[in-house]
């Protein structure tokens, strides 16, 4: 039986003559996270998919790494979009998707792209071939995470520390940078220095191999400091808020410059008091505490009031359209919440009718290039996809393609009508 590998090729050979009608869409699981490769996310995937499939009449391919590739004809864009949003959110707290979204999940016009699909496709039967006899990552275990924290000691973190910037609106269109947020890509790093190796197979090894990094990226303060312009938020554990390199970190602040620390719900909630001691010491320092990460059943379980944090990050998913938000909303400030993963001004039509002014994600990223595009001597070089991604680096290869470097840091302002 011929492989979905070369299934996917003999597809595209018989539409070719009707490649002006036709789209292919990929959904990249192969670079997510070990832990959510799964057969359980898989099947996840294609249930957000299958109304795509079914209406549209597409083929559906599942290629040995778990990729995924659906081909159709006269596929209606406002059903495309809505399935490249579900399974985004499906995958919204995975460093890959999150920091990646149109690399994860990108459709392709053959009446345009068909050659590079159909190449793409070929190198697939070659690298299916290959992988049956490359060997299985392997879990792991105290011996290789010893060998990971020497091979980060040599290792320039900054080629896998990311950025995103959060942005508030005013009433009358305006916007500007609220801070410039900074993590580490657990899956480049992973692929430069554990590729054979599953690094979330075992809790409690991950969560040293977490602190570790949090301590490295602090010790890069002073090279974050100087790519960010306004206030810098960090994605950090609540345990490394007590650290000496968090204290350093902090005395390298010049005056004027604050931090916000974001940590998860499922750390606070595994040690509170710890939380409670390192809201109230970023708060006595005039640095903010921020809760990462939340959707409609962070409302429905915990009294976010009594945490008290200083901001707190909503998920956009398309179902909070229908979600009763409005109330458990209510008690806090506007101020005091961000809208994340926004992929589009239905994320921030929503959020605008629930008094919300402040937006992080893909949508913004895009704006944000536009305006650093804008009057840049060197934008005829690149599209502004590709100056979001380099924006979203402060080192390494993506970077270094950008001939106008000094632009990729300066500070956010403009109207909402420059988004593109």
């Amino acid at each position: 039986m011929a492989t979905a590998e070369q299934q996917l090729y003999d597809k595209l050979k018989r539409i070719e003559p009707m490649k002006a009608v036709s789209t292919a869409l990929f959904v990249k699981m192969s670079a997510l996270n070990p832990a959510n490769r799964t057969k359980n996310h898989v099947r996840m995937t294609l249930n957000a998919l299958n109304e795509m499939i079914i209406k549209s009449q597409s083929g559906l391919f599942v290629l040995s790494n778990n990729d995924i590739v659906v081909v159709g004809q006269n596929i209606p864009p406002a059903i495309l979009n809505e399935a490249m949003a579900s399974v985004r959110n499906i995958f919204q707290s995975d460093s890959f998707a999150a920091a990646n979204p149109t690399d994860f999940v990108k459709a392709y016009s053959l009446a345009y792209d068909f050659d590079f699909v159909a190449g793409y496709a070929k190198k697939a039967i070659a690298d299916q071939e290959n992988r049956q006899n490359s060997k299985q990552e392997i879990p792991l275990a105290p011996e290789h995470l010893d060998a990971i924290l020497r091979n980060i000691q040599g290792f320039n973190i900054l080629k896998v520390i990311r950025r995103q910037e959060a942005v508030g609106f005013t009433k009358t269109g305006g916007f500007s940078s609220l801070f410039t947020e900074y993590f580490t890509s657990m899956a480049d790093l992973k692929k430069a220095i554990a590729p054979d190796v599953d690094v979330l197979s075992n809790r409690w090894l991950f969560q040293h191999l977490s602190e570790t990094l949090d301590k490295r990226m602090l010790g890069c303060g002073d090279d974050l400091i100087a790519h960010t312009p306004g206030d810098i938020s960090l994605n950090l554990n609540i345990s490394t808020v007590f650290t000496p390199a968090f204290e350093a970190f902090l005395t390298t602040l010049p005056d004027g410059k604050s931090a916000v620390v974001e940590v998860g719900l499922a750390d606070i909630l595994q040690n509170t008091r710890n939380y409670n001691y390192a809201r109230d010491l970023l708060r006595e320092s005039g640095h903010k505490l921020l809760i990462d990460g939340l959707t409609p059943l962070s409302f429905d379980f915990t009294d976010l009031t009594v945490l008290d944090p200083d901001l707190l990050k909503l998920n956009w998913i398309p179902s909070l359209i229908t979600a009763d938000l409005g109330e458990k909303l209510r008690p806090f400030d506007p101020d005091t919440l961000i809208l994340m993963r926004c992929e589009d001004e239905n994320a921030m039509r929503w959020g605008l009718e629930h008094r919300i002014m402040r937006y992080q994600g893909y949508f913004i990223d895009k704006l944000t290039a536009t305006i650093t595009r804008h009057g840049c001597r060197d934008k005829a070089n690149c599209t502004t996809a590709q100056c979001s991604a380099r924006k979203a680096c402060v080192a390494g290869s993506a970077r270094a393609l950008c001939t106008n470097q000094s632009r990729l840091d300066l500070p956010i302002v403009g109207k909402k009508e420059a988004a593109p």
